[in-house]
């Protein structure tokens, strides 16, 4: 039952969505009960969310893999707002990373053009900062994950070994005052869990439509975050759960 379960996970992440008929063809002994069981069980670990017909992976279900190009477009005035907020934070010779997320690319497009390292694994990122001429940037390598637009794998750790930042802007997939900050994917958690030891204020840009909106296995705990920057609509009871956890909300 456990090899059965981990195979149908595994089947359901690669491929991002994997209907009832499929797993009917892939498990040909196996009862229609006993799949819906399973499914049940995966959905109520967050390894998979049940749908009709079927289920999909997390990072597809939250609409992750509808692709940057389409979530770039969502919530564009919030994402304006935190932006200006965020620059006030900035002054003359910092060194900071920006990630990959489309609200640290609406951040990018308006960051003063003044003498400053910029480091970034986000290639929209990158090109943003290409139009700036006092603003140094540099991006790491690895492979490309073109759901994203983001640089990955042990090649970038590799080179955060030896840098620290003045700041890390980085994104949330979502917020819970239970489990704090959410992510769909594991790789995104250890990236997380590396710069807070390389920089000195972790701060997280997010929207207020990240409150308690999705499901998801990988948490990063408000003591590793310094700062959050959200829109004017981030409900006061939110507010409180993070300040009470020692954030400073802007």
């Amino acid at each position: 039952m456990e090899n059965r379960r981990k195979r149908i996970a595994e089947l359901v992440n690669q491929e991002h969505y994997v209907s009832f008929q499929r797993l009917r063809n892939e498990f040909p002994g196996v009862s229609d009960v006993t799949l819906r069981k399973d499914l049940s069980f995966l959905d109520s670990t967050l390894q998979l969310v049940r749908v009709h017909g079927g289920a999909k992976s997390l990072p597809t279900a939250i609409g992750m893999i509808d692709s940057f190009h389409a979530r770039i477009v969502a919530n564009t005035e919030a994402k304006k707002e935190i932006a200006q907020k965020a620059i006030k934070l900035l002054s003359e010779n910092d060194a900071f990373y920006i990630g990959s997320g489309s609200t640290c690319n609406e951040f990018t497009k308006v960051l003063p053009d003044i003498s400053m390292l910029v480091f970034t694994d986000g290639i929209a990122t990158a090109l943003e900062l290409s139009k700036f001429s006092k603003i140094k940037t540099s991006v790491f390598g690895g492979i490309l994950n073109p759901h994203t637009l983001q640089m990955q794998g042990p090649k970038l750790f590799a080179e955060l070994f030896n840098l620290h930042f003045n700041y890390a802007f980085i994104g949330s997939d979502g917020f819970s005052q239970e489990h704090g900050f959410i992510y769909c994917d594991p790789y995104f958690g250890a990236l997380l869990e590396t710069l807070r030891k390389h920089t000195d204020k972790m701060v997280i840009l997010m929207d207020s439509t990240k409150v308690d909106s999705i499901r998801a296995p990988y948490r990063f705990a408000c003591e590793n975050v310094d700062i959050v920057v959200s829109d004017s609509k981030l409900d006061p009871a939110t507010v409180r759960s993070m300040t009470q956890a020692g954030i400073v909300v802007l």
